[in-house]
């Protein structure tokens, strides 16, 4: 692993991206954590890691997996330093989220409207 911390962030995740695209997250979320746990005090690689954890929400959200989506989004808020992002990053995560949570509302009401409808 090379010694540049952004650098190594990048080889990582090139590592372990294709682990999450294979859809086994099972696998995926050890690595993640071991992925965003990498020098929490660099602003730079919160840049870097609030924008990859917005994207696996996206990828999530073009599965039909708003559940995952909102669990990498909600892994985000937790795990990188808010004050190193800036207003873009905030809001891209705070668009995912409001499309996961209309995604599922209309999926509860996808599935109401079938019960109700249903012999």
């Amino acid at each position: 692993m090379p010694r540049d911390p952004r650098r190594a962030f990048t080889e990582r995740v090139k590592e372990i991206d294709p682990i999450f695209k294979e859809g086994d997250l099972e696998r995926f979320w050890p690595a993640l954590r071991e992925l965003v746990a990498m020098s929490p005090d660099r602003r730079d690689l919160s840049l870097k890691k609030s924008h990859y954890l917005a994207s696996l929400a996206a990828r999530s959200l073009v599965r039909e997996d708003p559940r995952s989506a909102l669990e990498f989004l909600e892994f985000a808020d937790r795990e990188v330093n808010p004050e190193h992002l800036t207003p873009f990053l905030r809001r891209e995560r705070e668009d995912f989220r409001a499309q996961a949570e209309m995604a599922l509302r209309i999926g509860a009401l996808l599935a109401a409207h079938r019960k109700s409808t249903s012999p």
